[in-house]
């Protein structure tokens, strides 16, 4: 098995084959520590990439530098870590970033009781995890709604989404489960994958990690593999399918947003989502814009402008919870 620190750098290089990478995904998956530690090294290479726009520059220097400022912090943490979960085993603290994610369970599956609706809700700013019955496990992101069943029938199994989520589905070949959003339905038996499906946007973004999903979009069917992702146009009805970096659609379960060419009216409306915030921009003007860079849960929404200003030069003013853009 190819050692751990070998396998990040081909990674971040891009040089890794689909085995290496599930190997990848499962070594980050095994712990929170591993996600963090995952993720120092990522923040830096990104940070990089983005104002340099080059990857060429000394890899092994830079990650040994890396390793050897993470590896106090990450002891740290850690232990931090450890000592929260003894506290407190049903509260989440989402890998110890400083934001809260409340423990929720729908854990009713006796056969004798009727199945009962449930709708969850999380707000803006905050996320949530949720246990379905089967031992499904969702990540819910800000300004996110789940209605599902306190248990599931004999035959399927049937959620319904708007917002964004990422899902780790139990396997069941008996029982296929099916995720509902507006314009398309998702049908997997046991995969990982994040769903951006939210009200407000024009576009339903799914991206699978492991497994395989079967996307019903009208009456045409496309099945995904691991590393695509799948956009669709709710005005047009087009959908395309590309090769991605599954992490990245995710990494907000990690506090962290990477935006790689991203349309800007769109990132606004994520801030908004995940600083609780509301921005009045002037979108003729920031039509057409694109945005690359990565913004933490951990930071206010301050630090997005200040990046943002590095690459659009603008003005912002800051009134409590509402924010105004304007072009310089």
């Amino acid at each position: 098995m190819i050692e751990i620190d070998t396998l990040i750098q081909k990674y971040l290089q891009k040089e890794t084959t689909e085995a290496e990478e599930q190997q990848l995904y499962q070594w980050i998956h095994e712990s929170p520590e591993n996600e963090k530690r995952f993720f120092g090294e990522k923040d830096i290479w990104d940070t990089f990439g983005f104002h340099s726009n080059q990857k060429a520059y000394e890899t092994d220097l830079e990650l040994e530098l890396l390793r050897s400022r993470l590896q106090p912090i990450q002891t740290k943490r850690t232990s931090n870590f450890i000592r929260f979960a003894k506290v407190a085993a049903m509260l989440l603290l989402a890998f110890g970033l400083g934001w809260g994610s409340q423990f929720i369970s729908l854990t009713k599956d006796q056969p004798t009781e009727a199945a009962i609706l449930q709708e969850i809700f999380v707000p803006k700013g905050q996320v949530n995890q949720l246990f379905l019955a089967d031992g499904t496990r969702i990540w819910m992101n800000s300004e996110t709604r789940i209605i599902a069943p306190t248990r599931f029938s004999s035959s399927e199994r049937m959620v319904k989404l708007s917002g964004e989520a990422f899902f780790e589905v139990s396997k069941d070949k008996s029982r296929p489960f099916r995720v509902e959003v507006n314009g398309q339905q998702i049908e997997v038996l046991g995969t990982s994958f994040n769903v951006r499906a939210y009200a407000n946007s024009n576009e339903i973004e799914t991206t699978l990690e492991t497994g395989q999903i079967r996307l019903h979009t009208g009456n045409q069917i496309n099945l995904l593999k691991p590393g695509e992702q799948s956009v669709f146009n709710k005005t047009t009805n087009k959908l395309m399918v590309d090769k991605v970096n599954p992490l990245t659609a995710s990494a907000w379960k990690s506090g962290r947003y990477e935006f790689q060419n991203k349309d800007l009216i769109e990132v606004f409306k994520l801030v908004e989502r995940w600083y609780d915030v509301e921005i009045n921009v002037d979108e003729e003007y920031f039509k057409g814009m694109h945005f690359s860079g990565v913004i933490k849960r951990n930071k206010d929404a301050k630090h997005f402008l200040e990046l943002l200003n590095q690459t659009i030069p603008i003005k912002y003013e800051i009134n409590s919870d509402k924010i105004l853009i304007s072009h310089k």
